[in-house]
């Protein structure tokens, strides 16, 4: 095994390399930064252990020292590590320094590169780092100089920076770009120099500020300039073209939903150009079942099925499935999908809610028929209430339960609600909601509270004394007007 220095891209995980994910997706131990996208963590396995090593200014988790040893100690257990930076690890992330130590010592590494943000962050941003007519060259700087640097070699770097011709991206140099700017303009360069500065280059959120050298030094002296952020120096700046924004251009929202739901939710809300944090706080554990309780599937007249991970469940139920006999419903198409992937065809696919369930079952289903759920543990009584009504006998099937899981890179999902803040809650469950209030809290008032079906939304109700958004209809389409709505209201 080796210690894999990974780049986790900038922005979305959608940016993220194949070979990067499976990385990932086989790793033991994974030692990350601030700057990833925290949803990134959620593809490693579950016996997974994290190491949050990122670092604030004035505030360091842990010492550039320290996490070389760490990385050492990790890559002598024989176990997959993974070592994951934002953008890429060898520009600017001091991946090359953990690379000469992991050597010095004996631990076999490799590299996975990502698209690092002064490059991906001016693409999303509509910035050509190059363009025919202003700039043919790009030089990747950092403004904040290594600690004890010579005074005359500190200004030889910046002699340098200032006579180079073409576009320079600096990274790290909000803080101290007043004096970066005295500097170039001190060594020549003109002080009406077109500056960008791109700040979370490559999200949804991402804000392009543009003006001179002199302008931005100015803008710096008064803290006015955003961090994290790219700055571009160069006539590249003064290129504007602007990308299509998507239809939720830079919504920041969360998705309570269990993995891997609130991953393919949060990936297709991204590429509508929203930032999106899933919080799957529950995870199905499937339930033993014994003999007596696997022939009741084989007696039935209906079963239905109230989830797309109830289908696969049905295998454990019953080893041949010809042998059930029994009229298949299911909530909705995405759980028609999943069994049809198993040979099953639905006779009656619901709208994708308990209570368009319900109707299914309240028109077809007759008086004294067994009519079989195979559901989580807490799930709606709805649907199976209607049964009842009808004079059928309705028999719950418990095959998994949701039990808590902790959220890897809650703690950066936290750092950057508080500095992006949230427009909408999303939940798939009354007992995710639950789950929310006790892990996570309240949601901010700020927030649109989106609830999955009537009984969620009575939830939010109980739980959060506040009125969740009504979907239209239980799936995506129906999540996307929702959230076009709140957008507009932003």
């Amino acid at each position: 095994m080796s210690v894999y220095l990974v780049g986790a891209g900038c922005g979305s995980p959608g940016l993220l390399t194949l070979f990067a994910a499976e990385t990932i997706a086989g790793a033991r131990h994974i030692v990350y930064d601030r700057l990833i996208h925290p949803d990134l963590l959620q593809m490693a396995p579950k016996e997974c252990e994290f190491y949050l090593v990122g670092k604030k200014e004035n505030n360091h988790t842990l010492s550039q020292d320290g996490i070389n040893e760490l990385l050492v100690r990790l890559g002598r257990s024989g176990d997959t590590v993974v070592r994951l930076k934002g953008g890429d690890p060898f520009v600017f992330g001091r991946g090359g320094e953990e690379a000469e130590f992991l050597e010095k010592n004996g631990v076999p590494w490799r590299a996975i590169p990502g698209v690092t943000a002064a490059i991906g962050g001016a693409l999303c941003a509509g910035l050509p780092v190059t363009h025919r007519d202003v700039a043919s060259a790009v030089t990747l700087a950092t403004g904040h100089r290594r600690f004890g640097a010579d005074t005359d070699e500190e200004e030889l770097f910046w002699k340098d920076i200032a006579e180079t011709n073409g576009t320079v991206a600096l990274y790290m140099g909000t803080s101290n770009f007043m004096g970066v700017a005295e500097r170039l303009v001190y060594h020549g360069m003109p002080p009406q120099t077109p500056v960008s500065v791109i700040q979370w280059g490559g999200w949804g959120r991402a804000a392009r500020i543009d003006g001179t050298l002199e302008d931005m030094g100015r803008t710096a002296r008064d803290g006015g300039l955003p961090s994290p952020s790219i700055i571009y120096i160069g006539d590249a700046a003064r290129v504007r073209v602007v990308p299509a924004p998507g239809k939720l251009q830079g919504m920041q929202i969360q998705i309570c939903r269990p993995y891997p739901k609130c991953w393919e939710v949060g990936r297709s809300l991204e590429a509508m150009g929203a930032d999106c944090y899933g919080l799957p706080l529950l995870s199905p554990e499937p339930i033993l079942l014994d003999s007596e309780t696997r022939s009741e599937l084989e007696r039935a007249d209906w079963l239905v099925i109230t989830s797309p991970r109830g289908a696969p469940e049905l295998k454990e139920i019953v080893e041949d499935l010809r042998r059930i006999r029994a009229r298949v419903v299911s909530i909705g198409e995405g759980t028609s999908s999943s069994l049809r992937s198993m040979g099953i065809v639905p006779d009656y696919t619901a709208g994708g809610s308990s209570e368009e369930l319900a109707k299914i079952l309240r028109t077809f289903v007759m008086p004294g028929e067994r009519v079989l759920f195979a559901r989580n543990e807490r799930a709606s009584d709805t649907a199976f209430d209607a049964v009842a009504s009808r004079g059928a006998v309705p028999i719950s099937l418990s095959t998994y339960r949701m039990t808590p899981r902790e959220v890897p890179g809650l703690e950066i999902m936290r750092e950057q609600w508080m500095s992006c803040g949230v427009d909408a809650v999303i939940f798939g469950s009354s007992a995710l909601v639950e789950e929310y209030e006790r892990v996570i809290g309240t949601p901010p008032e700020s927030a649109a509270v989106i609830a999955w079906g009537t009984v969620c939304a009575d939830a939010v109700r109980a739980n959060f004394r506040r009125e969740a958004l009504k979907m239209t209809t239980p799936d995506m389409e129906g999540l996307v007007r929702v959230l076009e709505r709140v957008h507009q209201q932003l």
